[in-house]
């Protein structure tokens, strides 16, 4: 195997790095050559997930798993009667599955490649960390997942984010799934402070803290003057990882979508003030 180890975190009896291939190769279709050659050269990677269990115990997201090597047990359940139920109300309102698969012994698992980047983190006993519906995709055993509904009223009404998320807690490692690398990531620690954040750039916050919907500024000549609307505000003690560079990696697709299809709609991008050069050329 010539993937290479891009991220590691280890846990009591067990620990999950994540792999990285280096070429995007079809060498069965000499007609897709060409779109292999450029993913390679924007930096399309296949990636996927190894758990290695010391007579340890993990969790993943059922469909997840590719092959695995050792003396590992399986168990699919949804945590007994109750369990089953609270999965099943669960499921109306986010995109995990009923079911979790539990693996335990001693050896190695792999989970099916992707396109996809992939987050690690630690969750601690007195902590919770709240990710999107549907981010979550594997932990260390004695990590929990549960439903987290938005509390204030504000978030509920005029946030476009969703109205459920992924609530985890426990002690121990979590996978979860980013639209970027981990490496654009912006981490930023709150220590009894507020964080004010517009748009939805936000990827995971853990920790104590409070969220809700305000405006962006106190006065009413500066709500309207400013351009700015309503932003998250966050408060409390943890950590917010945002998303900085994904609404230009957005911009970037719709105009590679367009240039690729000339009947394309143009793509949109929120009002602002055009350059000096995009005014010359206009």
């Amino acid at each position: 195997m010539n993937a290479t180890v891009i991220a590691r975190m280890d846990g009591v009896r067990s620990s999950v790095e994540v792999l990285e291939y280096p070429t995007v190769s079809i060498s069965r279709r000499p007609d897709l050559a060409a779109i292999a050659f450029y993913a390679q050269q924007m930096g399309l990677r296949l990636r996927q997930i190894r758990i290695t269990l010391n007579d340890g115990s993990a969790i993943i997201e059922p469909g997840m798993l590719q092959f695995s090597r050792g003396n590992i047990t399986t168990n699919t359940s949804a945590g007994g009667a109750w369990g089953l139920i609270k999965r099943v109300i669960e499921r109306r309102f986010n995109n995990e599955s009923v079911f979790r698969t539990t693996f335990h012994g001693t050896g190695e698992i792999y989970t099916e490649p992707s396109f996809d980047h992939y987050l690690l983190t630690r969750i601690l006993p007195d902590e919770e960390a709240i990710v999107d519906d549907g981010r979550y995709l594997a932990s260390e055993q004695g990590v929990e997942t549960s439903l987290a509904f938005k509390k204030n009223l504000s978030s509920l009404i005029f946030s476009k984010d969703e109205v459920v998320r992924t609530r985890i807690n426990g002690n121990g490692w979590c996978v979860v799934q980013s639209p970027i690398p981990a490496s654009d990531v912006l981490r930023v620690d709150l220590n009894n402070e507020e964080l004010r954040v517009d748009g939805d750039i936000v990827l995971l916050r853990k920790g104590v803290m409070s969220q809700q919907v305000s405006n962006a500024t106190n006065s009413v000549v500066g709500l309207a003057t400013s351009g700015e609307g309503l932003v998250q505000v966050f408060r409390g003690t943890g950590q917010v990882w945002l998303a900085p560079a994904e609404h230009g990696y957005s911009q970037l697709i719709d105009l590679l979508q367009a240039a690729s299809n000339p009947a394309h709609t143009k793509p949109t991008f929120p009002n602002r003030k055009k350059s000096l050069l995009e005014e010359m050329i206009k």
